[in-house]
């Protein structure tokens, strides 16, 4: 099972690519491997690669390349996010991609760094100009890195499984085909990832797991297991042992796993809820950490990628989108001061799995009414 994390350097952070420091990347990059881990998993923030619709950033494209020599020069593997995209709460999206409007965004959206109250995406999935601006970069990006030992794949619009569940279907399944099939021509040995967010499989206009491997893509479930809600305890293993069953069965296959976060509390604290939200002590996230490891290497999961590579400084706290106060900003596996947490140590543990009852998955019975028989066989489950 391939063991990789998301990847933003902890000084830079999102900002990496304009204020690139190749010293503290091959820094992170030592100590990453040092831990054992395969891969990295980096967003490639489309206003800093593609300024203009048919403008690509020339020495954005340079330092992606020595991005990846420096991965590669630590046996790492990168999993690179394309038009991205969703991240760290805001969708981060090129000012040529946004119609102006009276209106409110429909996701919290950031334009040239800043927050905007105002416009409307064009939409990925239908707008001509966002349709030629994709093909412009897979042409010149993908293809020209299609060879790079270090690139294991992409991850074609962070965030699709957002913008697909508030989507027309047909609209989107014609670009989960075009967009596979480009990439296909473009970099054939290598793959692609499109991620869902597990709520998105109670609504039946999302597309499924099942959909984008016919496509010829890979899907990937994404996790938060510190949120509350009304069905499932924070750090439930049960909770995510049914997710993982259930898309398993959906896909008919196993599906890796991206964990959405786990916020923790700071050293030497204990666990609390505050604001809604479940930040784990270091002690009680290690644990469920390991638990997560042995449940995904049971189920023999493809790959499972943890949240963050480290917390937010505080100093960033005063740039978007870690201004707005909320659990982003401690959900690495250091703290913010570089120092490893102790959930660190639950990469090594050997921990068994715990034991639950098979899911036996109707698949015409979900597929007739995904909410109402979701709900019921959670229930069941649990």
């Amino acid at each position: 099972m391939l063991l990789g994390i998301g990847y933003l350097p902890g000084r830079t952070g999102p900002r990496f690519w304009r204020r690139f420091d190749a010293a503290e990347i091959r820094d992170d990059f030592s100590h990453i491997a040092a831990l054992g881990l395969d891969a990295v998993r980096v967003p490639l923030f489309w206003h800093d690669f593609q300024p203009g619709a048919d403008r690509i950033a020339p020495r954005m494209l340079d330092r992606f390349g020595e991005f990846l020599d420096m991965a590669e020069d630590q046996h790492l593997s990168v999993m690179a996010g394309l038009w991205a995209g969703f991240w760290d709460g805001a969708l981060w999206w090129p000012d040529w991609g946004v119609n102006p409007a009276p209106l409110p965004p429909h996701w919290p959206m950031l334009v040239n760094d800043k927050w905007i109250n105002w416009g409307r995406l064009r939409h990925p999935f239908i707008d001509e100009r966002m349709l030629q601006a994709r093909e412009h970069l897979v042409r010149e990006m993908v293809a020209y890195y299609a060879d790079h030992p270090a690139l294991m794949g992409w991850e074609p619009l962070p965030g699709f499984g957002r913008l697909s569940a508030a989507s027309d279907k047909t609209a989107t399944r014609r670009w989960l085909d075009d967009v596979i099939a480009m990439m296909g021509r473009a970099a054939p040995a290598q793959q692609n990832i499109f991620l869902l967010a597990f709520d998105a499989l109670e609504n039946a206009n999302a597309i499924g797991p099942k959909a984008i491997i016919e496509a010829g893509g890979n899907p990937g479930l994404s996790m938060a297991t510190f949120a509350s809600d009304r069905r499932h305890l924070p750090l439930s293993i049960r909770w995510l042992s049914f997710a993982v069953e259930l898309t398993n069965a959906l896909a008919e296959q196993p599906v890796s796993l991206y964990l959405a976060g786990l916020p923790t509390t700071a050293a030497g604290e204990r666990s609390v809820a505050r604001d809604g939200v479940f930040y784990a002590s270091e002690e009680d996230a290690a644990e469920h950490l390991a638990q997560i490891l042995a449940l995904a290497r049971q189920a023999r999961l493809p790959a499972l990628w943890l949240w963050r590579w480290a917390d937010i400084p505080e100093e960033q706290w005063r740039e978007p989108p870690y201004d707005r106060p909320g659990w982003r900003r401690h959900t690495g596996l250091l703290r913010a001061d570089g120092n490893e947490k102790k959930l660190v140590q639950a990469l090594t543990s050997q921990a068994d799995a715990p034991e639950f009852s098979h899911l036996d998955v109707d698949l015409d019975a979900y597929h007739r009414d995904p909410y109402h028989y979701l709900n019921a066989l959670w229930q069941e489950f649990s």
